[in-house]
């Protein structure tokens, strides 16, 4: 075999394993549920503020958070009950998280520094009274189905996020209506991104075309060593 043709076989070879390898990995994007301190445990039931979410939009009132869960009684339930991955949050107009009829823009920002955001997704489920909304990635819809009116009794309704990210700090808003007394979000989701460097679509690509151009040279070195053999 020809010297030139070898070593760019084995050149193709070694960076198709290379990319292979690098896109197979993946490390875990920091995301914060609802009503969680910093090690992800929930919060206590009344507490003022959430360190990781944010309500940016009310119709009148309050914009701060209060914490409620079942040691707190009623809204939960009805809501659903408590688990060890997280609170509800909803606007500290009183202890109950009662609110004006209209839309709340509740936000969290997370960072993608040192990750790929082309191989970012999110996955998990949020609840709300009442309807979930819209979901959206740094303000734009993300596509995923609004929750059920009484969606706060139901459980979770999954979302999945696959597109959207920013590299650095991303905004991820649940946009919640509220159609009367109490209204509150919870979430629970997990994420995951390829480290900088990992090669997007366009990389892959260009790599087959690469191997298609080894083999289209191999092709036409046969057929010359047929013809003048």
């Amino acid at each position: 075999m020809n010297m030139n043709l070898k070593m760019a076989l084995v050149a193709a070879a070694l960076a198709g394993s290379s990319l292979a390898g690098t896109a197979a990995h993946a490390d875990a994007i920091t995301l914060f549920n609802t009503g969680v301190d910093a090690s992800g445990t929930p919060l206590a039931d009344g507490t003022i503020g959430d360190p990781h979410y944010s309500l940016i939009s009310v119709p009148s009132g309050t914009t701060a958070l209060r914490v409620r869960t079942s040691a707190g009684g009623f809204p939960v339930p009805p809501y659903f009950g408590d688990d060890a991955l997280s609170a509800w949050i909803g606007p500290n107009n009183d202890p109950q998280v009662d609110g004006p009829l209209g839309l709340y823009d509740f936000q969290t920002t997370f960072s993608l520094a040192g990750f790929n955001a082309a191989t970012a997704s999110i996955s998990g489920g949020w609840s709300s009274d009442n309807n979930g909304v819209e979901i959206l990635i740094n303000g734009v819809n993300t596509g995923n189905p609004g929750t059920d009116f009484a969606q706060f009794s139901l459980g979770f309704a999954p979302f999945s996020i696959t597109s959207g990210f920013n590299s650095g700090v991303n905004t991820l808003d649940f946009i919640v209506s509220n159609g009367g007394g109490p209204t509150a979000l919870r979430v629970e989701m997990t994420g995951a991104a390829g480290p900088a460097g990992v090669p997007e679509p366009a990389a892959w690509a260009m790599m087959l075309a690469g191997f298609g151009g080894v083999g289209a040279l191999m092709r036409s070195r046969r057929r010359v060593a047929a013809a003048t053999a």
